[in-house]
């Protein structure tokens, strides 16, 4: 679930059984299982590719834009995710199916679109897949350079989770894709599909926590288990306790180590290759350094404000924000949890949710946005920060960008810093609103 945010169906051939039981005698049995669930029969769901149109887009740059000053263009939807040149998006046909729709960032057209007539129940984006598991239990993987499906396969078993319905998560890397639910977690190859490694809930614990992508560090994957053994010195707390966070071996899938999980809902935060941030790790205060670097795997507590959130990290700070003062940004030592920089917004003015991608620290420098009011009542900019010192390294005006929908008063937040390009928005989380989205890339010198 990392982590962003039907014109033409043309239906793909099916092949018919007797050339499906040809194929089986060269794929094999494990192969025939996952390609029989699409094509076996006319009864199955139906799937298409309709493009791609012309050559793959290219990314507009390597990293985040450190000028953000040039518009690309203004898209009218938040796209799911922005890799590369491409703009992801996600919906739905009138007959129930799903589509995910790739469109070209430099023209607004649409290069790929890739459906099929079945329920979605998760979808993954990563820099060259797209991760479809389907509530039939079936998993597509899209390669975002053509909008065709590269493998399919089954995924693990699901549970039904009492309070949040059927919880799972997919995480895609470069190599591995893991699919997460409650009961299992699989470790599938991104090539290929075909199962590496499978991974019951560590002993004690009853499940697996698929809230949040699993992180990898050095030689481990960092993932949530639920229902373990109390832990005393979480105080048999009702909000935090019977957590875990596991560190899983990236080529086998056992456990290397595990610490006391004693968060509310809040997200790791990689600081880099060996360390995690969790902040604030109690609801009283507090954040917890995960650091694998050396030989034995350790965890740290810090002091860190009560009434604060950690937006990002780097490899020596955490930039954080209160959640009812959005005057300003602050960033703290990783070494000892002392603060080293504040920013706070100008008189009259208020900081959106921060960004921090590359080094940088993204966030747009707002008026109070009044409810009922379609635009905001003054100009807004982008600011780009210095994570690690928090100085001001460039701001830009933005244009109004218009919203409808509901009432509330949203902010505008950077959903997207990468590839080249940031992305700006009205927060989709604060707020339903339909909503234009700024894409801006670096100035021109």
């Amino acid at each position: 679930m990392r982590s962003l945010w039907g014109r033409w169906f043309a239906p793909r051939p099916r092949l018919r059984v007797p050339l499906a039981v040809a194929l089986v005698l060269a794929l094999g049995a494990g192969g025939w299982q996952a390609y029989a669930r699409f094509t076996e029969d006319d009864d199955g769901p139906r799937e298409w590719t309709k493009g791609p149109y012309g050559k793959a887009p290219a990314a507009l740059g390597k990293s985040a834009p450190g000028r953000p000053g040039e518009t690309v263009r203004a898209l009218d939807q938040v796209p799911e995710a922005i890799v590369g040149g491409l703009a992801l998006y996600d919906g739905t046909t009138g007959d129930g199916g799903t589509r995910l729709t790739a469109v070209d960032l430099r023209t607004g057209r649409t290069y790929w679109e890739y459906g099929r007539d079945a329920y979605l129940h998760d979808l993954e984006i990563g820099d060259e897949l797209a991760v479809l598991w389907w509530r039939d239990g079936g998993l597509t993987a899209v390669d975002l350079r053509t909008g065709k499906p590269r493998w399919r396969t089954e995924g693990p078993r699901r549970s039904t989770d009492r309070h949040h319905g059927l919880v799972t998560n997919i995480t895609v890397m470069d190599r591995t894709v893991l699919v997460e639910s409650q009961k299992e977690l699989w470790a599938l190859s991104s090539a290929d599909g075909k199962r590496r490694w499978r991974a019951a809930p560590p002993k004690g614990c009853e499940e697996w926590s698929p809230v949040d992508e699993a992180l990898p560090l050095r030689e481990v994957y960092v993932v949530e288990a639920g229902g373990c053994p109390d832990d005393p010195a979480l105080d048999d707390d009702p909000q935090t306790d019977r957590m875990a966070q596991v560190g899983l071996d990236t080529d086998t899938g056992t456990v290397r180590w595990r610490f006391p999980h004693d968060a509310a809902i809040q997200p790791y935060l990689p600081a880099n290759g060996t360390t995690l941030v969790l902040a604030p790790a109690r609801r009283g205060g507090g954040m917890a350094v995960t650091d694998v670097s050396g030989r034995r795997p350790g965890i740290r507590t810090l002091p860190f404000p009560d009434g604060e959130r950690g937006r990002g990290a780097t490899a020596h700070t955490l930039v954080a924000q209160a959640d009812d003062g959005p005057d300003a940004l602050r960033g703290y030592a990783l070494a000892d949890g002392r603060r080293r920089w504040t920013h706070r917004a100008a008189t009259g003015t208020r900081l959106g949710r921060a960004l921090v991608a590359d080094g940088r620290v993204y966030v747009v420098e707002q008026p109070f946005m009044v409810a009922g009011l379609r635009t905001p009542a003054g100009p807004s900019r982008l600011l780009v920060l210095d994570a690690e010192r928090g100085g001001l390294r460039y701001s830009v005006g933005l244009p109004e960008l218009d919203r409808s929908g509901s009432g509330a008063a949203p902010q505008l937040v950077p959903s997207h810093a990468g590839d080249g390009v940031v992305a700006v928005s009205w927060d989709r989380m604060t707020s339903t609103v339909d909503a234009d989205v700024l894409i801006l890339t670096d100035a021109r010198p």
